[in-house]
This record gives C-alpha cells, sequence and structure tokens, in this order.
C-alpha cells in the first residue's frame, strides 16, 4: 500500500451512533433546562403581582394610624384606584379590604390572570395582611402558588 490508497480510505463524516449520542445529550439537557426555565419565568411573573401591590400597601400604611380603617378598593378610595384598575400583564386586579383592628387585619390580595400566565400562577392569589404596632408595621403574605415558586416572604398557604 502507498500512501494515497491509505488517504482514501479515511473516514469522512460523522457515524449515526454518534450523531444519536449528540441527539441524546441534546435531548437531556432540554428536559431538565425547561421546567427550570418555566419555573424562572413564573418568578419572574410573581414580581409584577408583589410590585403592584407595594403602591397600595404603602397608601394603606399612611392612612391606618390616623383612622385605624381597612379601605376597600371597590371604589376609588384616596390615592388607591379601584381594584379592576389595578392590572397588569399578568395580575387581574388588587383588592384592599380585611377587618380592622389595634394590630392591623387590612389586607391586599393580588389576583392573577386565569390566561397569559405561567401554568403554575393560573388563577392563584397573593394576600399581604398588615401588622400594625405603636413603633412598626410590616406586611404577611400568605399565597396559594406552588412552593417552588412561591416567594421567599410567601412562608403560608392562602385560602
Amino acid at each position: 500500500m502507498n500512501r494515497r490508497s491509505i488517504g482514501r480510505n479515511v473516514q469522512k463524516g460523522f457515524t449515526l451512533i454518534e450523531l444519536m449520542i449528540v441527539v441524546a445529550i441534546i435531548g437531556i439537557l432540554a428536559a431538565v433546562a425547561l421546567p427550570a426555565y418555566q419555573d424562572y419565568t413564573a418568578k419572574a411573573q410573581t414580581t409584577e403581582a408583589i410590585t403592584l401591590a407595594d403602591g397600595v400597601k404603602k397608601n394603606i400604611e399612611l392612612s391606618f394610624p390616623q383612622d385605624r380603617s381597612c379601605p376597600a378598593n371597590t371604589t376609588a378610595v384616596g390615592d388607591i384606584a379601584v381594584s379592576t384598575d389595578i392590572t397588569g400583564k399578568y395580575v387581574l386586579s388588587v383588592v384592599t379590604g380585611g377587618t380592622a383592628a389595634d394590630t392591623g387585619g387590612c389586607t391586599v390580595t393580588a389576583n392573577f390572570k386565569a390566561t397569559g400566565v405561567n401554568a403554575k400562577l393560573v388563577s392563584k392569589k397573593m394576600v399581604w395582611t398588615l401588622v400594625y404596632g405603636t413603633n412598626k408595621s410590616e406586611w404577611t403574605c400568605a399565597t396559594d402558588m406552588d412552593t417552588t415558586i412561591r416567594p421567599k416572604t410567601c412562608t403560608t398557604t392562602a385560602t
């Protein structure tokens, strides 16, 4: 054999088994990455609810020490808009209410839309409740979202 005949027998391209291995690896990576991406998008969509509710919570915090009442935004109340006007791309409404007590009791509920949101957020809600004290006030959070996407500040389950 001379050098020319050796050069002609060299393999060109990939074998079928090599291509199948590459496709299998890509499939495994996609199977792992897709659920993680879905959770990531759901968490990103929850930030809209948190942002919309924060504006309402601030208005309640400012007014509660003065009048000890929890405004219900079925109509516009002071600086708080009607619940159906506080919306976003993923949030259907932000509703205020609750039963006032010396220790707070006001609630702010963000309701997610039934369509156009991540499947884990469909028609879910996040509820913040005011806990008022003389020197400070804070909000507790409850939600009926799946624990894999629940914000760390929401530790309990909403009913």
